[in-house]
């Protein structure tokens, strides 16, 4: 009688211990197909046309919605022999736009690929830049963003320019 009541309970929790795994794994597939869904790549999306729009038409309002408070972006950019990363704050670089003639900045890109997690959202977007019209540089855009009671807002922006 002692080994039947040692098999019982080493039966139910083996079937606990399964269950709980089963568990786990369902809820790791259903966050990543809630989290990581077309809707949610297409508001990630959206908000970097906004921003490109906001630059464009030199929109700092519009601009403004698009980054999180506490934004910061960075250019690295090659000189000579040497690689130098310049960091500011997004505030800056609104601030810059408002400066410039409506229609002098226009940044494109494409072929964009978006992965989302929860909160956190990453974007990598090749893009053309055009001042008045001309071309100017190339490169690549690689955006982290943050999602926030508003809505997808860029928390960090890393860039990088070339002909």
């Amino acid at each position: 009688m002692k080994h039947l009541t040692w098999v019982i309970c080493f039966l139910c929790l083996l079937a606990g211990q399964v269950s709980a795994q089963t568990n786990a794994q369902t809820t790791v597939q259903t966050s990543s197909v809630t989290t990581n869904n077309d809707s949610e790549k297409e508001a990630v999306l959206n908000v970097i046309k906004q921003t490109f729009k906001a630059m464009l038409t030199s929109d700092t309002v519009l601009l403004k919605s698009c980054f999180a408070p506490s934004a910061i972006m960075q250019v690295v950019q090659n000189q000579k022999d040497s690689v130098i990363v310049r960091t500011s704050r997004a505030a800056d670089f609104i601030a810059n736009i408002g400066k410039q003639q409506p229609g002098s900045l226009d940044e494109r890109s494409f072929d964009e690929i978006i992965y989302i997690d929860r909160e956190i959202a990453t974007a990598w977007a090749p893009y053309t830049f055009h001042r008045n019209g001309v071309f100017s540089h190339k490169g690549i855009d690689s955006f982290q963003f943050v999602k926030l009671k508003d809505g997808w807002k860029i928390q960090y922006l890393i860039y990088n320019m070339y002909q």
